[in-house]
């Protein structure tokens, strides 16, 4: 797939007619569920995507009354989930989990990704919303973005930052802030949230940038220390926390998503009964309890809105990581 390619972007009375017979139908035969959906994961069980996965795989369950099964298939950063994914039967029988990481930056800063991810996956419904954060050891002085900044500068070790992986939009984060302020902070890849989140508590790397769901549990303790997160508010979970936008980092306002696609060719009737189920979900006060604890908010949408989404976070990208100059292969 060519990244260029990824942003290429009857009269009235007798349609009507024509639509009120083709409407009734529709609502007549509502189209039948396999027994089982399975929801593939690209990521380990465990981790903050897995974690929607199975808050609205319960919902789901037991709105549409079959089993919704959790499949957790780990590897390259959800890519290898994604390029098999697309290549099943659009029969109902599985849905995939999709982020921006795997829709968004992964696209742009790979060159091993065989999938395009506007035209290969049929957008179901978006499932949450989350925003990514700056912190810090609650061992650095630090106490604000400015202050961190102050830092850097001042000291070469701490322009260090944690990153769950190398190319993820956490990396893209820490170099706008970088280029912003004139400080070259350096990304220090993992091998996901958790050692980063490991390293950051014991102080072996000053900073970190990741999900803010796996930042929260660690600041209310006083582990670490929250600086900044990105999206247009603050968030519910830290809601002491200022957004970057606030900090004048102006390209940082949007939020990251979690959402739900299908293979290519699904009927429309099962992608509009699976998204009426989804909202039913999302508006449960459980959902929404459930969602804040693991760092996000919810945020159902209609097919169309998921689509645009996908393209708004390609455009948002692409021209700070072209800037940037980095692929991972």
């Amino acid at each position: 797939m060519k990244r260029r390619a990824l942003l290429s972007l009857l009269p009235a009375g007798a349609l009507a007619g024509a639509l009120l017979p083709r409407l009734a139908g529709a609502q007549a035969a509502a189209p039948e569920l396999p027994r089982t959906i399975r929801l593939v994961v690209g990521y380990p069980a465990g981790g903050t995507a897995d974690a929607v996965a199975r808050i609205y795989a319960e919902g789901l369950q037991k709105r549409l009354g079959i089993n919704v099964i959790v499949d957790n298939k780990p590897g390259a950063g959800g890519q290898l989930a994604a390029d098999q994914f697309r290549a099943l039967r659009p029969d109902g029988s599985a849905l995939l989990l999709g982020n921006s990481h795997m829709f968004s930056t992964l696209p742009l800063t790979s060159r091993t990704v065989r999938y395009d991810p506007v035209k290969d996956f049929a957008p179901v419904a978006r499932l949450a919303t989350f925003e990514v954060a700056l912190a810090v050891s609650a061992e650095q002085p630090a106490r604000s973005v400015k202050e961190y900044i102050a830092l850097a500068k001042a000291h070469p070790q701490a322009r260090s930052f944690g990153i769950p992986a190398a190319g993820s939009s956490p990396h893209f984060v820490g170099y706008v802030v970088g280029k912003q302020e004139g400080v070259e902070l350096l990304p220090v890849p993992y091998k996901g949230g958790a050692p980063l989140l490991a390293d950051l508590i014991g102080n072996q790397v000053p900073a970190g940038i990741d999900a803010l769901g796996g930042f929260v549990a660690s600041h209310k303790t006083g582990k670490i220390r929250i600086l900044a997160v990105t999206g247009p508010r603050r968030s519910a979970s830290v809601p002491e926390v200022p957004t970057f936008g606030e900090l004048g980092y102006k390209s940082l306002g949007s939020s990251s998503w979690v959402g739900l696609f299908a293979p290519p060719g699904t009927p429309q009737a099962f992608i509009d009964r699976i998204n009426a189920a989804v909202i039913e979900v999302a508006a449960l006060p459980a959902t929404t309890a459930n969602l804040t604890t693991a760092g996000f908010d919810t945020a159902p949408s209609t097919p169309q809105q998921l689509h645009d989404a996908v393209r708004s976070e390609l455009a948002l990208w692409q021209p700070i990581i072209r800037e940037s100059g980095f692929q991972i292969d």
